[in-house]
């Protein structure tokens, strides 16, 4: 499984020793990771992307975003709350990965619901589970499997009408009935 983890550069001086514990702990658990805090986010650009886009804060963004497309999940340490971060978070989850976002204050999923979302608090004593057991699901929820059904006509149409009403894919409502009913019947 590919992990791509981030955390604020202005949180940087404050947090630090949180965002190791955190990049530790995913290295612990055997993932391929790429970050900023790694060192090796930058690999996934080419030269001519860097010739291209000069400014070293461009260069920085258009690295994060290609971390992001290229993992599975995303880990966002989020001590240090900032928009760069929320944005990037919004990245991984419209492109269906789940993205775990820690946080030394406040477990943000009591906010914020969306399937592809999750949200911690921790500590230096739970670091370890804690991300252990999100890739752990991250893992398991992986859209690695497809599965082709028939429909009707009439299925299809009301199918079409009622994602488009929701003003999501067919698939992805598909996925949401299925992940209501389980946690019903778990």
């Amino acid at each position: 499984m590919r992990v791509f983890y981030t955390a604020s550069y202005l949180g940087k001086q404050k947090y630090q020793k949180y965002y190791d514990l955190v990049r530790q702990a995913i290295e612990k658990s055997g993932v391929e990771l790429v970050s900023p805090e790694k060192g090796n986010y930058k690999d996934l650009l080419t030269a001519a992307d860097v010739r291209r886009l000069r400014d070293e804060r461009l260069i920085h963004y258009e690295a994060i975003r290609r971390g992001i497309a290229w993992s599975d999940a995303a880990i966002i340490e989020i001590s240090n709350e900032d928009f760069q971060l929320g944005h990037e978070a919004t990245l991984a989850m419209q492109s269906r990965k789940h993205v775990l976002c820690l946080s030394v204050y406040e477990d943000f999923s009591e906010k914020i619901r969306n399937r592809y979302f999750h949200g911690a608090r921790y500590s230096e004593y739970d670091a370890e589970e804690i991300v252990e057991a999100f890739i752990n699901k991250a893992k398991k929820e992986f859209l690695g499997e497809r599965f082709n059904m028939f429909l009707s006509p009439s299925q299809l149409d009301y199918l079409g009408k009622i994602a488009e009403k929701e003003k999501i894919g067919k698939s992805e409502y598909l996925r949401r009935l299925i992940d209501e009913d389980r946690e019903v019947r778990e």
